[in-house]
């Protein structure tokens, strides 16, 4: 048995069917047709064109709506850089790389279990003047002087 032969009479069963698919395909249209009638399907037709922009309007309200509701925009507690993130997400500071997470719509540092949070604070100093710094001479000599 030659295998071209199988595909040659595969290709004569998909001719024969394509022509009778196009001829169900009629007869479905056109009994559609007589039943319902063709003015509710004109009808039916405009109706649908008209609601593809009003949906298409909504659609872009609702995504504005989200994403208002969705976003905080705020500064990295660590570097100051502000950036834009998504409500109750754990998120990376694009400048200083500080894990970070939006908190009652604010950034806040995302540290581990058992991690102290402290804040440096700058102490200015001062310094002394000679005079004022009683001469402390050394004990053990001031001890061999008194002999």
């Amino acid at each position: 048995m030659d295998p071209n032969d199988f595909k040659v009479k595969a290709n004569l069963k998909q001719l024969q069917l394509s022509g009778l698919s196009f001829w169900l395909t009629v007869l479905l249209v056109v009994s559609l047709l007589t039943t319902v009638g063709l003015g509710w399907v004109v009808q039916w037709v405009f109706i649908l064109l008209a609601s593809i922009p009003v949906l298409a309007i909504v659609a872009v309200l609702g995504l504005q709506w989200w994403i208002r509701r969705k976003l905080v925009q705020d500064r990295c507690p660590v570097c100051q850089f502000e950036f834009v993130g998504i409500k109750d997400a754990t998120l990376n500071c694009p400048s200083c790389g500080e894990t970070l997470q939006v908190v009652d719509d604010r950034f806040e540092r995302s540290t581990p279990a058992g991690t102290i949070d402290v804040q440096a604070t700058d102490v200015s100093v001062k310094t002394l003047d000679s005079s004022v710094i009683p001469n402390q001479s050394n004990p053990s000599s001031e001890a061999n002087d008194s002999d």
